[in-house]
C-alpha cells in the first residue's frame, strides 16, 4: 500500500519549498505562540466557549519542547497575530476562519478588533515559520471548479515560509476541535 512507504505532501510553489528547505539549516530554538480568539470583533462570528481551554491544553503539551507566547482576549488583535507569527517558528490558530471563494486573498481569520486577512499574511516577512496548526472551520478549502489552483489559509501560510500547516475542510465543532488538537500535540511531543 503506498500509504505505507510514502508521506503525503503538498506544495503550493517550488519557491516556498526552496525556501522550506534552506531555512532548515539554520534553526535555533522552537518559539511557539498559541494564538485565539473567543470572541471575535463585530460581524465576525459568535463566541467560542473553549478557545482559552484549548489554548491553556496546548502550551502545557508544547512547553516542555518550546518557549510558548500565548495571545489570546483584548490581546489576540490582527496586529498581535501578525507580531506573533513573524517571533515564531511554531504557530496554533484557534479561532473563525472564513474561506473568501470569490476574493480569496480576503480569506480571514477573525481576531479582536479586525480580521486577519490571508492578504496580511502573505505580505509580511515571516522568517522563522515552520509549523503551523489552524483549529478554525475552512482553512484548507478551495475551488470546486479549480482544485489544483487553490488559494486558502493553509495554502497561504505555506506561501509565507511555513513547511507543514494543518487546516480544515470543514465546519468545525469548538469542543471537538478541542479533543483533536489534544491528540494531535500528545501525539507530536510524546518523546520529548
Amino acid at each position: 500500500c503506498m500509504e505505507d512507504v510514502y508521506i503525503c505532501s503538498y506544495t503550493p510553489t517550488l519557491s516556498a519549498l526552496i525556501r522550506s528547505r534552506l531555512m532548515m539549516k539554520t534553526r535555533g530554538t522552537p518559539s511557539f505562540a498559541a494564538m485565539g480568539q473567543s470572541e471575535p470583533g463585530a460581524g465576525q462570528g459568535e463566541a467560542l466557549l473553549t478557545i482559552d481551554s484549548e489554548l491553556e491544553l496546548v502550551c502545557k503539551l508544547v512547553r516542555m519542547t518550546a518557549n510558548t507566547t500565548t495571545l489570546s482576549g483584548d490581546d489576540a488583535t490582527r496586529a498581535g497575530a501578525l507580531d506573533a507569527l513573524q517571533r515564531n517558528s511554531l504557530a496554533h490558530l484557534a479561532c473563525h476562519g472564513n474561506q473568501d471563494r470569490e476574493q480569496p486573498y480576503n480569506s480571514r481569520f477573525a481576531m479582536r478588533d479586525k480580521p486577519l486577512t490571508l492578504l496580511d499574511i502573505m505580505e509580511q516577512d515571516i522568517p522563522h515559520a515552520e509549523f503551523a496548526f489552524l483549529s478554525a472551520c475552512h482553512t484548507a478549502v478551495g475551488d470546486k471548479e479549480k482544485p489544483d489552483e487553490v488559494i486558502h489559509l493553509a495554502a497561504g501560510l505555506q506561501f509565507s515560509g511555513f513547511k507543514s500547516v494543518i487546516g480544515t475542510l470543514w465546519v468545525v465543532d469548538d469542543a471537538v476541535a478541542r479533543h483533536v488538537v489534544e491528540a494531535f500535540y500528545e501525539n507530536l511531543f510524546k518523546d520529548g
